[in-house]
């Protein structure tokens, strides 16, 4: 492990959430790349997860796996309505660390290995859990490392006692299928996210035709090619506005945006504010003691 690995890149830590209701039928249940983790601290709610239905209340932790369907269907009374950590780990959280047995982009996405949904009352998880966004939080010295060695921890767990017998049905395997075809389109964008990507050039990459590849893309990620670089590119942006002192147009011009008010403009339409108010609000945010 090394203090230098950024741990924004991998993981995206939301310390304190509640449950929402989504119809399911609008089409805004979620399917995405990262392992999806919440730990519900307080209250109830009921999650559908692939094709289940989950009920779940405080000192529960819920797992989806990646291109998983979930959705929440209820979210209780108001007074009871679920609180939880919500934790988005990427497949690469543990890449170039050495660390044999979790690499989870090979278990999970070309092993097809898949973890259990609903572990109830599991102290030790929740304590992990737990401390993990409390090392976010206060962001310490070292806390990079804390991090990586509680996720650690937490996988070595769910490697032991919480892996699944056989897939969640039908659609998690045409899921793992069409993850499979544009496996290599998503690792050329994220390693060569800075220069020129044409979908020309990945549908080639994946070999089949462009349109095929257009299709089974947007299917599978919900998103067309060129938003999910973007995107991506935001997502690194980001980072970097937050952790280093280089100027918001050398950020823009390392994350492949091709002019300064482009990147403005794409950043504030995703995240709902400029890239000059995303520092201002970090600036703040560190000068608030921590109890």
């Amino acid at each position: 492990m090394t203090e230098n690995k950024n741990i924004d890149l991998y993981m995206n830590i939301i310390p304190y959430r509640e449950s929402e209701t989504i119809n399911v039928d609008s089409g805004r249940s979620a399917l995405h790349e990262e392992i999806e983790i919440k730990c519900f601290y307080e209250g109830t709610s009921v999650l559908i997860v692939g094709e289940n239905k989950v009920e779940v209340g405080a000192g529960d932790i819920v797992v989806m796996n990646p291109y998983e369907f979930h959705a929440t269907i209820d979210k209780g009374t108001e007074q009871n309505r679920g609180k939880y950590h919500l934790f988005m780990i990427s497949p690469d959280i543990f890449s170039n660390n050495g660390v044999d047995g979790l690499n989870l982009r090979s278990l999970l996405l070309e092993d097809g290995i898949t973890f259990k949904t609903l572990f109830q009352n599991d102290k030790r998880m929740f304590k992990i859990l737990s401390r993990t966004v409390t090392e976010y939080q206060e962001r310490k010295t070292a806390y990079n490392t804390a991090i990586i060695g509680l996720m650690m921890e937490f996988f070595a767990i769910l490697m032991r006692k919480g892996i699944a017998d056989t897939y969640a049905g039908t659609t998690k395997n045409n899921n793992l299928r069409s993850y499979r075809l544009i496996e290599p389109a998503i690792r050329r964008i994220r390693d060569n996210f800075k220069q020129e990507i044409t979908v020309d050039e990945l549908s080639e990459l994946c070999h089949v035709s462009k349109p095929y590849f257009c299709r089974a893309f947007k299917r599978l990620t919900g998103k067309t090619v060129m938003e999910y670089l973007r995107e991506y590119r935001l997502q690194i942006s980001d980072v970097k506005l937050m952790n280093s002192d280089k100027s918001i147009a050398c950020i823009a011009e390392e994350c492949g945006f091709e002019s300064l008010s482009y990147f403005c403009r794409c950043y504030k339409s995703h995240f709902g504010f400029t890239p000059g108010e995303r520092r201002r609000i970090q600036i703040s945010t560190e000068n608030i003691p921590v109890n």
